[in-house]
């Protein structure tokens, strides 16, 4: 039968449709809405150009996959008539190309919407509106490309029906709605695993599908013309949407590899020395990023050991240097720019490391001692400082170091199998913990990285400021399992340290109120002699175990009893109290055995029973308290020291921490001097250091470092450091620093100042100048500066007095009355 007469101009030929070709366009639609929640769940949260380019890349792969290439995949599995070529359907190149720039627009504004009104601090009610917004719009945009790709047909025209083409948009945006909300909710609560973004996908291809074929069963097709080209061109379309789908697929392998990467740059940092950030706002919550992670950042990939019994922990002068610097930042902030171009120009520091990124930081084992140390100090300066530029805060608002060097990296799983013949078991340490994410087991890491902690915590204010900024504050139920896999941690410690850090943060410094407090000072040798302990509560390690004796100043009276104690242990005060019942002073003297043994009771050691009385009057801080008034609380104190073989504590309030730490506390109150002393020793250290790289770079180029990264030329600076002006050295010893006081005075100081060692330094505004100096026929070495001297902490002088009276040549002998 002639093709005119069976079908002519104006009738509507039978349709049916290819099963396989339906299915395939719901795999299509699929791939395309997978490849979208890949997408908006990997972005990475900011403001400007980044969001905009990551939001357009979900846009195409929704608008021109998921959309487009269903559309006409989905079109191809319908057949007019008998299958004759000339009547089957055909499209409008300029309508064709239309359809896929429109939907990709329009969904690009509800996703836009979204990420702007969803996140951060805004109400219930403005965040449902913006997920509502952002279905409508794809939703319509679903419905809009269907109908103008359709409006593209050359040979026929489509008569919709109207109930169909509610019904079809309604299907439309209710899905994506819906997609929308289980997507944002879940990824708000850290519960986005891979098959709940799976079962997103398979939402929206159903809003896609399930508009479609709506629309489809609703749609009239009346024959227009007859197709006189080639019949290949209708395969046109399938080909571009098959090679669309195929580019999506790519995406998805390209984002599970990258997966993978950054799952294994996490262990690789779990091995490494990372700082890391740990803001909790009123409500005790953690501050994370969209990934459930803490913001952080690698300072080295390992720890120069000097010496093999070396650990960087709490006793490191190193440490210790960097905790009280974070108290301070204002000291130091304006080095830290020089400090990164001169770690540019040594090769520590190759590239920009972004915030939870891979920079190139190099491990440290080829330097002199004080080029390591001062390397490190750099570094973690310089990171801190990223870690700020990235929340958008400032350095001197990231927080306060952590006090105690966090251990990561240690997870092991351990799993018992039998052997075959079943006669003994076997302990195996080879089997990891399996990724929720992947299902793919982890390797076991038999190392151990470090993780230092900066804690503060925000009010409201500055909680939404962060929230805005694309982070988010979540409880350990929601994070715990993400933050314990990437720290390579139990779940068990996790806990652990985030009460603690929470913990920390809370707590302020110490400054004791006007009176006269009784303290115990009980030094407790550490094990294989790495130096002594001190103990102290374990909530408030920056202050000693003590009772409150008076609320003034004591009268001469009251101070000459003490003295009758002065040298005697705690015992015999007790038997002397007793002794002097009935003298006129036991009013007195029955307050000062309470106080003992209330003492006693918070301290139950039997190494205080032991301990000397000193009546040495001292004071508690060694400066200004921080409220414009110098601090008048006095302290009287047993002084002693257990036995090294004992180590135990006999009461869970109390615990050690190392000698030179808690002179360290001593340190950083508010307002204490000391902090504008390391200041300036600070500026001493680094300055020279950092100006002897600025006059080296005119005449060591850079580029031979940066195109042949095998050698490295060793910089004047890693040479010239002088071991003397490290601002670390003796700080946290016994004895304290020995240089002279003066004044900005220019005609006191007519170099302004001055340091004679080996190496003079004088810079003027002029020029700068080095010369060596031989000070041979001085005799002695000297040094001469402008920075103040730091004076005695309380537990410097304690532990003199403490080392006096353990004297045998200086202790006073007595009578077997116990009189001198």
């Amino acid at each position: 039968m002639d093709l005119h007469t069976k079908y002519p101009i104006g009738s509507r030929p039978s349709i049916h449709y290819l099963p396989y070709l339906i299915v395939i366009s719901y795999i299509v639609s699929l791939i395309g809405a997978f490849t979208t929640v890949e997408l908006l769940h990997r972005r990475i949260s900011g403001s400007g150009w980044r969001t905009w380019v990551q939001l357009m890349g979900c846009s195409v792969s929704f608008g021109l996959v998921a959309i487009w290439c269903m559309h006409f995949v989905g079109n191809r599995a319908i057949i007019l008539g008998d299958g004759e070529e000339e009547i089957q359907l055909y499209y409008s190149s300029t309508f064709t190309a239309i359809s896929a720039v429109v939907p990709i627009v329009v969904i690009f504004g509800g996703l836009l919407v979204a990420d702007r009104f969803h996140k951060g601090s805004r109400g219930l009610t403005t965040r449902y509106v913006a997920l509502l917004a952002c279905g409508v719009c794809s939703g319509a945009a679903i419905t809009e490309m269907h109908y103008l790709g359709n409006n593209g047909t050359t040979d026929y025209h489509l008569k919709p029906s109207w109930g169909y083409v509610i019904g079809a948009a309604a299907i439309a945006i209710g899905a994506a709605t819906i997609s929308y909300t289980l997507f944002f909710h879940w990824s708000k609560h850290w519960i986005n695993k891979w098959w709940r973004r799976l079962i997103v996908a398979c939402v929206l291809a159903t809003a896609v599908s399930g508009m479609h074929w709506t629309a489809a069963a609703g749609t009239v097709y009346e024959l227009q013309g007859y197709h006189n080209g080639p019949s290949g061109g209708r395969n046109t379309n399938l080909i571009i949407a098959v090679c669309l789908c195929l580019a999506a697929c790519s995406v998805c392998f390209a984002l599970g590899f990258l997966k993978q990467r950054h799952a294994k740059k996490l262990k690789d940092r779990a091995q490494q020395v990372v700082l890391a950030i740990a803001t909790f706002d009123a409500e005790g919550r953690l501050l994370v990023t969209q990934g459930g992670l803490m913001p952080c950042q690698t300072i080295t990939r390992q720890f120069h050991q000097r010496t093999f019994d070396e650990d960087f922990n709490t006793s490191h002068p190193v440490f210790q240097w960097i905790f009280r610097v974070s108290r301070h930042w204002n000291g130091i902030v304006d080095l830290i720019p020089a400090m990164r171009e001169h770690l540019q120009s040594t090769g520590y520091l190759q590239t920009h490391s972004p915030v939870i990124g891979s920079g190139s930081r190099s491990s440290m084992g080829s330097d002199d001692n004080t080029s390591y140390s001062a390397t490190f100090r750099e570094l973690f300066c310089v990171t801190a400082q990223e870690i700020a530029r990235s929340l958008d805060t400032r350095l001197q608002d990231l927080g306060t170091l952590y006090e105690d060097v966090l251990t990561t990296g240690t997870l092991l799983s351990r799993m018992l199998w039998g052997n075959n013949a079943g006669a003994k078991t076997i302990v195996a340490s080879d089997v990891a913990h399996s990724d929720l994410e992947s299902g793919i087991a982890n390797p076991i890491l038999f190392g151990k990285g470090q993780l230092l902690v900066m804690t503060r915590k925000v009010g409201t204010d500055e909680a939404n400021r962060l929230q805005n900024k694309g982070y988010r504050f979540a409880s350990l139920d929601q994070v715990g399992e993400m933050l314990a896999r990437s720290l390579q941690i139990s779940r068990e410690d996790l806990n652990l340290m985030v009460a603690r850090l929470q913990l920390f943060c809370e707590r302020r410094p110490w400054t004791p109120s006007r009176g006269t407090y009784l303290a115990a000072f009980i030094l407790q040798p550490s094990p294989v002699m790495k130096g002594l302990d001190v103990i102290v509560p374990r909530l408030t390690p920056d202050r000693l175990p003590m009772v409150k004796l008076a609320s003034d100043e004591l009268n001469d009276e009251q101070l000459r009893t003490l003295k009758l104690c002065e040298g005697r242990t705690l015992e015999e005060c007790l038997t002397r109290i007793r002794q002097g019942a009935g003298t006129g002073d036991d009013v007195w003297l029955e307050k000062f055995r309470n106080k003992i043994h209330e003492l006693m009771r918070e301290v139950p050691e039997s190494a205080l029973r032991k301990a000397t009385f000193s009546a040495r009057p001292l004071s508690a801080t060694h400066g200004f308290s921080g409220q414009n008034d110098v601090s008048e609380a006095t302290v009287f104190a047993f002084c002693g020291i257990k036995d090294v073989y004992n180590q135990t504590l006999q009461s869970r309030t109390l615990r050690h921490v190392p000698l030179s730490l808690f002179q360290c506390y001593q340190r950083i109150y508010p307002g204490c001097p000391d902090h504008a002393i390391l200041a300036q020793k600070n500026h001493k250290e680094f300055g020279s250091l950092l100006s002897s790289t600025i006059e080296s770079s005119p005449s060591s180029p850079r580029s031979p470092k940066k195109w042949w990264p095998f050698v490295r030329q060793a910089s004047v600076s890693e040479s010239s450091i002088n071991p003397d002006s490290s601002s670390e050295k003796g700080l946290f010893g016994i004895s304290h620093y020995t240089s002279a006081d003066s004044t900005n005075n220019t005609s006191a100081h007519p170099f302004g100042g001055i340091m004679v060692s080996q190496e003079v330094v004088i810079n003027n505004d002029n020029q700068k100048m080095s010369s060596q100096m031989e000070l041979s026929d001085l005799g002695v070495r000297s040094e001469a500066g402008v920075a103040d001297q730091e004076q005695q902490t309380l537990a410097d002088k304690l532990v003199s007095i403490t080392t006096a009276m353990h004297d045998p040549q200086a202790r006073p002998v007595r009578d077997h009355h116990g009189r001198r």
